[in-house]
């Protein structure tokens, strides 16, 4: 386990999605629980808000989890809330204002690239409402400088605003982009995510090389794509896994030549962090946090959303070059190990922490 070189005094109850659910913020907050953020407490608890599938689902694993959160709360200085748009901004809600109220210190932590979109399309009742929300919080936490500009225009006092990138434990050994062919895509297949545009920029790269195949690792509109792959007449060369984890989703990561994440927004993907952690030159599209880790042409590519044009350029030019491949890797690698590592994260937590209690 990493070392954590700050300690805090102050019992902290963390809240967010049940670890045992698909996503970038349970990614993230298992990153907390592995990098010895409970260690850096007095106390520490997390609680997941339940699982549901169905819409009746979840209103029933919410209740069980707010009496849970309501016999738990009383005992901690700190309640940090995970939160992203819509369902979970109005849970979290709830939560936010009952420890608010009880006299403790809120901290929300934001992570969903489609908040701003959520706040731009709502009427004014449910903007209100977030403003009050955040309005009561002591400190809030965003993804990049980006998101922190969103915040301060639109919702909260910019002197509560931090910035926390999210980190990545980096291996110890990156992967060899040199010696495979795949082009790797990892997420929800759906809209926001983009694998459409990934498929149709594939035709002419699977023309040119003929030994590279594009591999999806998510669920979601799985079959929808797969039709799609038909209709392109690639099916032959797309592989859809559903959604991996473990010993999986390495060995996706370990056949990699490049890894491709053309959503149509973000927060921070752990993803893209993962890929470039393990040395796999990877392409993303310009959006939420994104620019705060690829630098392009330098340890990455960027592209413009749906642009399947230019990303069908990145991929046939990475492709066609081994020692690029291996340059852009190292490149990214080295800006995950530096300034996006999950130490670095934990201890800019740790530092949050102290600044509430001191």
């Amino acid at each position: 386990m990493d070392s954590v070189d700050k300690r805090v005094h102050a019992k902290v109850l963390m809240v967010g999605p049940d670890l045992s659910l698909h996503g970038g913020i349970v990614s993230v907050v298992q990153g907390y629980l592995d990098g010895g953020l409970p260690r850096a407490c007095d106390a520490f608890e997390y609680l997941g808000t339940g699982v549901g599938s169905s819409k009746f689902g979840k209103v029933f694993s919410f209740a069980r989890a707010l009496v849970g959160y309501a016999r738990a709360m009383p005992s901690y200085d700190i309640i940090h809330l995970h939160i992203s748009a819509r369902g979970s901004y109005k849970r979290k809600s709830i939560m936010a204002r009952m420890a608010h109220k009880a006299g403790k210190k809120v901290i929300l932590h934001d992570h969903d690239g489609e908040f701003k979109k959520a706040f731009e399309e709502s009427g004014y009742v449910y903007r209100s409402d977030v403003r009050k929300t955040f309005d009561i919080a002591d400190r809030v936490v965003v993804l990049s400088e980006e998101w922190r500009d969103f915040f301060a225009e639109n919702v909260c006092d910019p002197e509560k605003i931090h910035v926390v990138h999210n980190g990545v434990k980096v291996p110890n050994q990156p992967c060899s982009p040199c010696s495979h062919q795949d082009v790797l895509f990892l997420g929800r297949l759906d809209a926001r995510k983009s694998p459409d545009v990934l498929l149709r920029a594939s035709r002419e790269v699977l023309k040119r090389f003929p030994e590279t195949k594009v591999v999806f690792g998510g669920d979601g509109e799985v079959e929808k794509n797969e039709r799609l792959a038909e209709e392109l007449g690639i099916d032959d060369r797309c592989e859809f896994c559903g959604w991996v984890t473990g010993d999986e989703r390495e060995a996706l990561f370990e056949h990699a030549a490049v890894y491709c994440l053309p959503s149509k927004n973000e927060g921070m993907p752990m993803s893209v962090l993962e890929a470039m952690a393990r040395g796999i030159p990877t392409i993303a599209t310009s959006v939420g946090g994104i620019p705060q880790v690829i630098r392009d042409g330098v340890n990455g590519y960027l592209m413009p959303v749906d642009d399947e044009s230019k990303l069908s350029g990145l991929l046939c030019t990475l492709m066609g070059s081994e020692d690029l491949r291996l340059s852009i890797g190292r490149a990214g690698r080295s800006t995950i190990s530096g300034r996006f590592n999950v130490k670095r994260n934990v201890d800019a937590i740790v530092q949050l922490y102290k600044e509430l209690v001191d």
